[in-house]
């Protein structure tokens, strides 16, 4: 799957559930045992989760299983699945349930629907005093997650009641134990506020910055850093200047030290810059980085510049007396491409000299890095392409990652820039140009009508992300006649790919077009064996309906929709999932071998036992043997895994989903995602923890030994192999 653009596959929207959902269920369901029976129960979920099969009148029996480890699960497979008419029967459990546990599954698993409808509901629960926390804790994150996904369609005085209500819940003191059931709520409900993105919460988050808990400072520190662009919050936070620079000057922990210091950044007054110039030297890599990049915000840049030109010096002079096999994947590059790609931000005409030299340096050539390719591009068209008109500076002709980086630096050049055009176009019309270079290059390639002929041209070309990125071109520009022939033809032609992300993304062009011929293109794809497809074309089959149906009509269209999306059919045995149960109890172990060392992996084989059962399987087939960390963002993730080695490759399918409760920490391997349910054989590893992933990616693993070699890794080190370890 394209690991770069998020295509809409969210699922089944409230508006379809409101219509669709019938009469709560009602009698004295079977009451099923526990023991055999429980375990039983669990394979079936497994089971229902894999195939998105929301079958509810087995649900129905679940929820009234006397076992409450059978409740639990059941409200959390709902969850996963995902369809938004088992929000009744979610509402049933946060209300009924007497186990403390469930209700708090229950909670999770809506904020996992999205559905608005439960919203009030949510935000009473959350207020109630005598509910449990961690009940109260899962109301507050599950309003998180529904806000952020529908903040474009809820109105205003619904976005601020549910932000005062999560700000009213947060405990009176900061004084927050360690490890205890408030340190969950409090940290869940400001993570909460944060994806609710209202500056108004601001003055709230300042105050927790003051706790004694380390855990609920940095969840302020992060909520406060991701906040700083919203319109107002550079007044509120100036306003609080002095005390965030004592924050950041006081604190001891590297992680809201990191986050602080992007709030600094934001801030940009003489005090805070000046505070920032003199973390640079700070003993911890992350620190740095983080420094770095918050300086890339200077509001003068003039004041700043000099002094990340002498780092960048410093860490010059030390990359030069590297041996030259070891340049391209040297420890010390994460820092030194940050500065390159600060000094791009700030225009910094006087760090040229030194950005060419970085440029070469690596390989000989350019292409080495795209954060170098890009800030020279910024510093303009001279710097990148050299002083020569006529001889402008290109990538090695058989290296398709430098074309791929270079081509990164190209599209950051001015669209209007002649020679830009001149070089896309002879690169266009090279027919030899390595598909993963070609994807690369159409990001410079402007998404105007004047181009339309280039993206319905790149519509034939045999690569599957070709046609996707030439697709997601074409969604843009205005429908016509030709375009849309050109779209359904090439829909038709992409029947027989192993990988959907072509079809999803012409089906998204098409809605962009309302003319009726577009219908027999929806049709085919509802369709189609791959269920993700036969969803999106669901979806927007739902949004086509006319408003003039009436209630009954609208309603049985929309039954008509979903049992032609249907379910997955996966073709795995009972057998299959009764075998991953039994395993449940067992976490195995993973010996990453890297060119920078051993990583050892514990795997949550009860927490997402088909992802794990993906990992593993692929790990024994020597998948990901000589595979590149080809993602290296630092202090957020290494990624690796791709066949493909730009991004864009996977095993030739995708799993679901297994969202659950284990936030992504320092050290938490996730399943890489292009959109809800389109995972494979692409995982990342968190340099430091990153809420706003909680409840997004499925967290299937944990760093437990090696984090020195995980601080080492740059991009293109690589998988030697992965070795299982079975107690």
């Amino acid at each position: 799957m394209n690991r770069r653009h998020f295509l809409s596959l969210c699922g089944l929207t409230a508006a379809w559930c409101a219509e669709v959902v019938g009469q709560r269920h009602v009698g004295s369901p079977p009451v099923l045992g526990r023991a055999n029976s429980a375990q039983r129960s669990f394979a079936r979920l497994l089971q229902l989760e894999d195939e998105r099969y929301y079958h509810a009148d087995e649900f129905v029996r679940f929820l009234g299983s006397a076992n409450a480890r059978v409740r639990r699960r059941a409200c959390l497979a709902l969850g996963r699945i995902g369809d938004p008419r088992s929000y009744i029967l979610l509402l049933e459990r946060l209300y009924d349930d007497g186990n403390a546990r469930v209700r708090a599954m229950a909670a999770f698993a809506l904020g996992e629907l999205e559905t608005t409808e439960p919203l009030e509901d949510l935000r009473r629960v959350l207020l109630r005093e005598t509910e449990m926390l961690p009940v109260r804790a899962r109301c507050a994150e599950a309003l998180g997650k529904v806000v952020a996904a529908n903040a474009k369609t809820l109105d205003t005085d619904t976005l601020q009641a549910l932000l005062a209500a999560v700000l009213k819940s947060l405990p009176s003191t900061t004084d927050i134990p360690p490890g205890s059931e408030q340190e969950l709520f409090t940290n869940l409900s400001l993570t909460a506020v944060m994806r609710m993105r209202q500056a108004g919460s601001l003055p709230a988050l300042l105050r927790w910055l003051a706790s004694p808990n380390p855990a609920v400072r940095f969840h302020a520190a992060n909520a406060l850093a991701r906040l700083s662009d919203l319109p107002g919050a550079e007044n509120v936070l100036l306003r609080e200047s002095e005390k965030l620079v004592a924050s950041f000057r006081e604190e001891k922990q590297v992680v809201v030290r990191v986050a602080l210091a992007r709030v600094l950044g934001a801030i940009g007054d003489e005090e805070a810059v000046s505070t920032l110039c003199g973390s640079l030297e700070a003993e911890e890599t992350a620190v740095r980085i983080g420094v770095i990049r918050a300086l890339s915000q200077a509001r003068q840049p003039g004041r700043v510049i000099p002094v990340l030109l002498d780092r960048l010096r410093t860490d010059m002079s030390r990359y030069a007396k590297v041996e030259a096999d070891e340049r391209p994947t040297w420890d010390g590059l994460p820092q030194l491409l940050t500065l390159a790609e600060t000094l791009g931000r700030l225009r910094a005409a006087e760090a040229q000299p030194w950005l060419e030299r970085l440029r070469i340096l690596p390989t000989g050539s350019p292409g080495a890095n795209p954060e170098v390719e890009v800030a020279l591009a910024q510093l303009g068209v001279a710097a990148f392409l050299g002083p020569d008109p006529e001889k402008p500076l290109l990538p090695p002709d058989n290296d398709w990652r430098a074309q791929a980086h270079y081509f990164a630096g190209l599209a950051a050049l001015p669209p209007e820039e002649p020679r830009r055009r001149r070089i896309v176009e002879n690169f266009l019309a090279q027919t030899d140009l390595d598909a993963r270079a070609r994807t690369a290059l159409l990001a410079a390639v402007p998404k105007t009508p004047a181009w339309a002929a280039v993206w319905e041209q790149e519509l034939r070309h045999p690569d599957v992300m070709v046609r996707a990125a030439a697709a997601a071109a074409l969604e843009l520009l205005p429908p016509t006649d030709q375009r849309r022939k050109v779209l359904i033809a090439a829909l038709t032609a992409a029947q027989g790919d192993t990988q959907n992300d072509a079809k999803l993304a012409i089906l998204k062009a098409l809605a962009a077009d309302p003319h009726p011929d577009t219908e027999a293109a929806f049709d085919l794809a509802l369709r189609d064996p791959d269920w993700l497809v036969r969803k999106q074309a669901g979806e927007i089959r739902r949004q086509r309906l006319p408003s003039t149906l009436g209630e009954v009509e609208r309603a049985r269209e929309f039954e008509t929709l979903y049992n032609r999306i249907g379910i997955c059919r996966t073709n795995r045995p009972a057998s299959f999932y009764n075998q991953l149960v039994r395993q449940y109890v067992r976490h195995p172990r993973a010996v990453v071998t890297t060119t920078k060392g051993e990583l050892t992996l514990e795997l949550f084989s009860e927490d997402a036992p088909l992802t794990v059962e993906n990992f593993i399987s692929l790990a024994e087939q020597g998948f990901f043997d000589g595979l590149t960390f080809h993602r290296v963002v630092p202090n957020f993730v290494v990624q690796g895994g791709d066949p493909r080695g730009d991004g864009d490759g996977g095993p030739g399918y995708q799993i679901r989903c297994e969202i659950n409760e284990r936030p992504f920490q320092r050290g938490s391997v996730g399943m890489a995602l292009s959109g809800k349910d389109t995972g494979g054989s692409q995982w990342f590893i968190c340099h430091l923890p990153q809420p706003h992933l909680d409840g997004g990616y499925t967290c299937f693993g944990q760093v437990i030994d090696g984090f020195e070699v995980l601080d080492r890794i740059v991009r293109q080190d690589r998988i030697l192999s992965v070795r299982l370890i079975r107690d």
